[in-house]
């Protein structure tokens, strides 16, 4: 897939620990001591991380140091979670945090696929894998991954535009000093089957190779015909390794071919005042509106190459480049129902939703560049010790979608579904729609010494955006050009006080910026009704927090207090029309979390959050004084293992964790909802040999109906109880 950012990869923090030690510094650890450079421990070749998910690397080099060390709150998903949740997606990844929706996709006007809303903000065009945007909208795989984090709040600094809520940043394996093999064959209820491969090996006294692979079968339990196929394959290069100069070569491609899921509908019931998912008045919670021609089939290619130098022993310079292509081919049915249907429903007689076509067919190809070049310094003047980052960004995305129509109508469709049997017709192109998004950046920050305690952070990022949209209406004939362009600026400001190493107290200001036209590409509908002169909306966070690491820093206590402000939104007018209408949105709220072993046998990874989200000034009056959409009030995760006689013949790993969030409102105006979700996993591991591993995991054991994804007006809802074996090799 791509090439790690920040050392978050452990097989990296390995190679540079072996002898870059101005690469290390630059990257990741601790401050170093006043007057010399860091020394990060030896990590040997199976790149064990900490366990206490603090003391591990910042997943964006942007922000050099510790997660303990950045006054930000970052959640982060190690391995070994990821491992023994058998997870197989980045959706499944993000059940661990907490403050996170997902979205299932506007329809025909925008894209569905991995859309994540973080602390009620949309963060569709903020996923980050090896400190690159990862561009493109569709559903990613695990088979790379090596951790996952979610850096919370507007982050415009180290992200660049959008990450209103913040942004995921995904960590790859690439290839480490060493030889290791390893597979992974999982199988159970849906029917599901899939395999994994990951093969180390070192070629050269500096060099080695690494090679992914995937493949998966699998359908959806509780969902009536929702299947998946894909395959991905991910090899990688590394020069250099455990010398002054390291480059990595990393190429992935990976194909699926779904079934689209748009959900059942939301509905309000008679003398109710708050509409719910269908499936919560007796709906059947397979019910799939589908025919077999709604498929979502997606083909990605990218190459990514990373070179690092440490120039000197307070100097490091690294440049990142990634090159990207994904085409995709998308239809699904968007059902409703309204009051005629919901009456003969709750009547019991004959039924039929209306289907939109807002889920017609269309095919899009996505292209992207982006060179991210960094220069990290640490030195000192007089009694000060800095630490300072600068660098440039640039990328160029270009977007090509065609849409089609569907030869006649869509067939009546009853409330229970039962499409399944029957492929519509694609006809002739009904839309064309270009844009080309060009990104120039610059970003520079210190963090200033005061006393070997304080520190104060200041630092910017300003970026030029120049977007070429061109559209066409066949048919009609009616066009558009749009061509916009911006600058912003967005600044960040930071208090820390250390007492001890393993203690990190702060406040923290900081920004982001959407600037107009910037979600062309992710939601091209919201060119429609584009206007001259709009400006960039604008996210402000403010967050006080705290990070202790305690049991010989085996354990992570974290806990922070946060405001976000939004303003300056655009939004549709009672005309239809976008307007700029300065509207307000404020989320603020409370963080608290645990992360690490609180005895060597026993690992816990628990957040919870609390978050009090209003609508402060709209132009639509109904919506002022509103929770925000998407914002639960409260959310929690939950993911513990105890390991029984590690080592011995008779070991045993069990565990299991919680994921819950508050019921979340839909809309604005807060008239309809999803409810609260609950679901309680499990899993039982036993190490046969020194190789072989065998595994179960229960997913949903409650068989509780929850829901995946949610939008304005209808849910997907979750699996059912689901139990998968898995048997795993490790030479």
């Amino acid at each position: 897939m791509t090439k790690q950012s920040g050392l978050g990869n452990a097989a990296w923090m390995a190679s540079l620990a072996l002898g870059l030690p101005g690469a290390a510094v630059a990257q990741g650890g601790n401050a170093p001591p006043a007057g010399g450079p860091l020394l990060l421990p030896l990590v040997d070749v199976e790149a064990t991380q900490p366990p206490n998910t603090l003391q591990r690397a910042a997943p964006v080099s942007r922000l050099p140091g510790s997660v303990q060390d950045t006054p930000q709150t970052i959640n982060v998903i190690p391995r070994e979670v990821l491992e023994q949740q058998n997870v197989t997606t980045l959706e499944e990844a993000l059940r661990n945090v907490p403050g996170i929706t997902m979205s299932i996709g506007e329809g025909n006007g925008g894209v569905a696929g991995d859309q994540f809303r973080i602390r009620g903000f949309a963060a569709q065009n903020d996923i980050y894998v090896d400190g690159l945007r990862d561009f493109g909208a569709y559903t990613r795989d695990a088979f790379t991954y090596e951790d996952v984090a979610v850096l919370k709040g507007p982050s415009g600094y180290a992200l660049g535009a959008g990450s209103v809520g913040g942004g995921v940043a995904v960590n790859t394996r690439l290839p480490h000093l060493g030889n290791s093999y390893s597979g992974v064959a999982t199988g159970g209820m849906g029917p599901y089957a899939r395999g994994t491969l990951d093969l180390n090996r070192q070629i050269g006294e500096t060099t080695a190779i690494r090679l992914n692979l995937m493949g998966q079968s699998s359908e959806k339990v509780g969902r009536e015909d929702v299947d998946s196929r894909r395959w991905g394959i991910a090899p990688s290069i590394a020069f250099g390794l455990g010398t002054d100069t390291t480059l990595s070569l990393h190429y992935q491609h990976y194909e699926y071919d779904n079934a689209t899921d748009a959900g059942v509908p939301v509905a309000t019931l008679p003398g109710r005042t708050i509409g719910r998912p269908l499936t919560e008045y007796r709906l059947p919670r397979g019910t799939w509106y589908g025919f077999s021609s709604d498929r979502d089939e997606v083909t990605v290619d990218q190459v990514t190459a990373r070179l690092s130098h440490t120039a000197s022993d307070w100097l490091t310079l690294q440049n990142d480049t990634r090159l990207s292509f994904v085409d995709r081919d998308f239809a699904y049915s968007i059902a409703s129902c309204n009051a005629a249907c919901l009456g003969n429903y709750l009547a019991g007689r004959p039924a039929t939703v209306a289907l939109s076509g807002a889920g017609n067919p269309y095919h899009q190809e996505t292209w992207a560049i982006q060179n991210v070049a960094t220069a990290t310094a640490r030195f000192t003047t007089g009694p000060l010790r800095h630490e300072l980052v600068a660098g440039v960004d640039i990328s160029y995305e270009d977007f090509d979608r065609t849409g089609y129509g569907i030869v006649g109508d869509r067939p009546a469709t009853s409330i229970f579904g039962g499409n399944r049997d029957l492929a519509l017709e694609r006809g002739t192109a009904s839309y064309s729609r270009q844009a080309g998004i060009t990104t120039y950046a610059g970003f520079l920050n210190e963090r200033l010494w005061l006393t070997p305690e304080i520190s104060l952070i200041g630092g910017l990022r300003v970026s030029r955006y120049e977007v070429d949209y061109d559209a066409i209406t066949y048919g009609s004939g009616a066009t558009q050009d749009i061509k916009t362009d911006a600058t912003v600026v967005d600044p960040r400001a930071s208090l820390v006080w250390q007492p001890a190493p393993n203690q990190t107290y702060y406040f923290t200001y900081s920004t982001s910026s959407t600037p107009p036209g910037y979600l062309f590409t992710t939601f091209p509908a919201s060119a429609s009704n584009y206007q001259q002169g709009f400006d960039p909306e604008r996210n402000t966070l403010y967050e006080v927090g705290a990070k202790v690491s305690l049991l010989d820093n085996r354990l992570g206590l974290y806990g922070a207090l946060y405001r976000i402000d939004k303003s300056n939104a655009t939004q549709a007018g009672v005309d239809g029309e976008l307007v700029q209408t300065s509207d307000e949105q404020r989320n603020q709220g409370i963080e608290i979390g645990i992360t690490g072993q609180i005895t060597p046998a026993w690992t816990i990874n628990a957040n919870y959050t609390a978050m009090d989200s209003e609508t402060l000034s709209s132009t639509n009056a109904a919506a002022v004084g509103k929770r925000v959409q998407y914002v639960p009030e409260n959310a929690a995760s939950l993911w513990s293992t105890y390991e029984f006689n590690k080592g011995q013949a008779w070991n045993l790993l069990v565990g299991g964790g919680i994921t819950w969030r508050d019921q979340v409102y839909l809309n604005n105006t807060n008239t309809n909802e999803a409810p609260a979700n609950l679901a309680f996993d499990a899993v039982v591991s036993h190490r046969i040999n020194d190789h072989l591993r065998l595994q179960v995991n229960g997913y949903n054991l409650g068989d509780a109906l929850n829901y995946d994804a949610v939008f304005g007006n209808r849910a997907i809802p979750s699996p059912g109880r689901t139990v998968l074996f898995t048997l795993a090799a490790d030479f």
